[in-house]
């Protein structure tokens, strides 16, 4: 949730100074944050692609977490749509 309030506060900076509708700066920018989100390096979840499902982790942690940068602009992104297709 905190996430979310502050990627719609970067988006009203961006929209007051720039003299555009929210809603547009608001999904580009979860947009431009979900790619900065999903971007990494190769986790354990990769491995497990690779080898099509015959990997084993070394311990019992979780193969995938949600980052709350991914589901806050996720969020953003759906929101900011459902506003600009129902107005």
């Amino acid at each position: 949730m905190l996430v979310v309030v502050a990627l719609c506060i970067i988006s009203f900076i961006i929209a007051f100074f720039f003299d555009l509708t929210w809603i547009n700066v608001a999904f580009f920018v979860g947009a431009i944050s979900l790619l900065f989100s999903t971007s990494g390096t190769a986790t354990e979840a990769h491995l497990a692609m690779k080898t099509l499902g015959n990997y084993v982790p070394k311990n019992g942690a979780k193969l995938v977490e949600l980052s709350p940068l991914l589901v806050g602009s996720l969020s953003l992104l759906v929101i900011s749509f459902l506003i600009a297709v129902l107005k």
